[in-house]
């Protein structure tokens, strides 16, 4: 399974993090940096394979923060699929989107005195 966070990082830049492999990307659209991740897996599988190792083994999970947002978000459609190894079956694709960045706590509310 290939779980993915996408986030904002200006007003600009959307980030793409990928929560079982702790792997990011960025893009000016929600679709483009979860295509540029994409990419980025899709190369790291094929050095893994070629090296006669497990596809993303060498990346631990994401920080926590990241998990609890994703179970929060809003799930995103995810069309494209994955070659994992050769003749096994391609990995489930879940993404989903937040309006904050997960690192960034909103600010205590200031406790007005009369």
């Amino acid at each position: 399974r290939l779980r993915i966070l996408v986030f904002p990082e200006t007003h600009r830049t959307w980030i793409a993090r990928g929560l079982d492999y702790d792997l990011s990307a960025e893009g000016r659209t929600i679709e483009a940096a979860v295509d540029t991740l994409l990419r980025i897996v899709r190369a790291h599988i094929a050095f893994d394979l070629r090296h006669h190792r497990e596809p993303l083994s060498a990346f631990a999970s994401a920080p926590r923060a990241y998990w609890g947002a994703f179970a929060r978000g809003t799930p995103l459609p995810v069309p494209i699929p994955l070659d994992w190894i050769d003749g096994g079956p391609p990995p489930q694709i879940i993404a989903t989107v937040v309006t904050q960045h997960p690192a960034i706590r909103p600010a205590p509310p200031v406790a007005r005195t009369a």
